[in-house]
């Protein structure tokens, strides 16, 4: 612990403890503290006006040295996918410390949503210098794709925090979800069917695959819990057996519980289904659903923290799968930490908030670089670790938000908080794995060296 702790440096100063935007993460005992700071996202995040209508941007990119705003040059200055990122976590830091600054941008960041919103449900996503919509851009045409589940997860969580305090404004949110309805019906139409890929049998009902339909389940919880109609919960039924079928239940092989992304292919990013499943098993005590998030905590993510995270899995019928390590970041790891505090909140087994705070410590150095992702005195989040001696210091919305949205999962953790400031490098690779498992070494069910040999697993040089 003390080599990481001189390596990364991260020290209270009196000017951070004293911002009200600057959070200290602090385990009993400690001296060394880290912040969950808003001073960058708060610099990426901009008030606009549209139509008389005060919303919130937020630039995606931010690049080192100098951080400025950066836009996307081919699409525009702001999208719905990065904005609905920031209105979720200015909403988190108001329901735990009651920022009325945070609460005020979390409204303008959901206007900024519902805008971009059409009346069938769909989403554009990007916005240009003028603030016109780019009804053109490839991720930007108007669908119910990826930045429209994100943005109906924003405009969910609004509706559940804005009923206690603005109903009025709850009710325009409220409106703008149940236009979505009407599109994941449209997929819910397949329920029971199925399709393959590469050997893979993919339900066919899923909202664009494993990760956004966990997206939406999450979602529709948020708003299940101030409406509870029939039909939403059995919209989150269906979506939830949808994933339990879309997991690899193979005992024998070394993705054991690993949840699918998209078809044949498994990537970290935005992998929520663990989250997803083990909080909707634990409101509609559905022991399956749990289960299914327990199968996977057990076993893939010990497998992924044994081997310092990987970027993505690729399975063929025919050949061996194909693995990449890198580039890794932020928006892998933040999933892999809320689904285990989940499984915490459900299960009440300490064992999944220490994994919480190991998973987190990828951003304090637990990682191949054996660099910091995370710099508490300025609130950035690095980009990525592009290989095992190179991190990409630029610090966009979604690594900045993801980062932060990681610390705050883990904030009012005491457990998890201990095992943040845990130094992996310490424990061996062989008990690595089985540090909490409770197994012997032997057991260890993977040669990592054998994989690489005969495997298709790459390390971006």
């Amino acid at each position: 612990m003390t080599f990481l702790l001189a390596l990364l440096q991260i020290f209270t100063t009196a000017n951070l403890a004293d911002d009200p935007r600057v959070l200290s993460l602090k385990t009993p005992g400690d001296s060394v503290t880290c912040f969950i700071n808003l001073r960058h996202l708060d610099h990426l995040c901009e008030t606009i006006n549209i139509g008389g209508i005060p919303m919130m941007v937020t630039h995606i990119y931010s690049e080192y040295p100098d951080y400025n705003w950066v836009d996307a040059s081919d699409e525009g200055i702001s999208c719905v996918d990065d904005v609905s990122r920031s209105a979720i976590l200015y909403l988190r830091h108001y329901e735990v410390y009651g920022d009325s600054v945070s609460l005020e941008k979390a409204r303008r960041g959901l206007n900024f949503v519902m805008y971009m919103e059409q009346e069938d449900g769909e989403f554009y996503n990007f916005v240009l210098r003028d603030y016109s919509i780019n009804t053109e851009g490839r991720t930007s045409k108007k669908s119910f794709n990826w930045w429209a589940v994100r943005g109906l997860r924003a405009l969910c969580y609004g509706y559940r925090v804005f009923s206690e305090i603005d109903s009025a404004y709850a009710s325009e949110l409220k409106e703008h979800i149940e236009l979505t309805f009407g599109r994941i019906r449209e997929f819910l139409k397949y329920y029971g069917k199925y399709e393959f890929f590469d050997g893979v049998k993919v339900p066919k009902w899923l909202v664009h695959g494993g990760d956004a339909t966990a997206e939406v389940i999450l979602a529709l919880l948020d708003y299940y819990s101030i409406s509870p109609d029939r039909e939403v919960k059995e919209m989150i039924e269906k979506l939830a057996e949808g994933l339990v079928q879309f997991q690899v239940r193979d005992s024998s092989s070394p993705f054991y519980g690993m949840h699918l992304s998209w078809r044949n292919c498994w990537h970290a990013w935005g992998n929520a289904q663990t989250e997803a499943l083990a909080k909707a098993g634990r409101i509609f005590n559905n022991t399956s659903w749990i289960e299914s998030a327990k199968l996977e905590a057990d076993n893939f993510y010990l497998f992924l923290i044994s081997r310092k995270f990987l970027h993505s899995i690729e399975l063929h019928s025919e050949e061996f799968p194909s693995i990449r390590v890198f580039q890794q970041i932020s928006y892998g790891i933040r999933p892999m930490v809320s689904g285990f505090i989940q499984l915490y909140i459900t299960t009440g087994d300490e064992r999944y908030a220490k994994l919480a705070g190991l998973t987190a410590s990828w951003l304090r150095g637990n990682n191949p670089a054996h660099s910091n992702m995370y710099d508490p005195k300025t609130g950035r989040g690095y980009d990525g670790i592009d290989n095992k001696d190179k991190i990409n210091k630029n610090s966009g919305a979604e690594s900045t938000i993801e980062a932060l949205m990681t610390l705050m999962e883990i904030s009012d953790n005491p457990i998890s908080l201990r095992y943040f400031y845990y130094d992996l490098e310490s424990v061996n690779e062989i008990k690595r794995y089985a540090l909490y498992k409770g197994v012997d070494a032997q057991e260890f069910r993977v040669d990592w060296d054998d994989m690489i040999k005969r495997w298709k697993v790459e390390e971006l040089k």
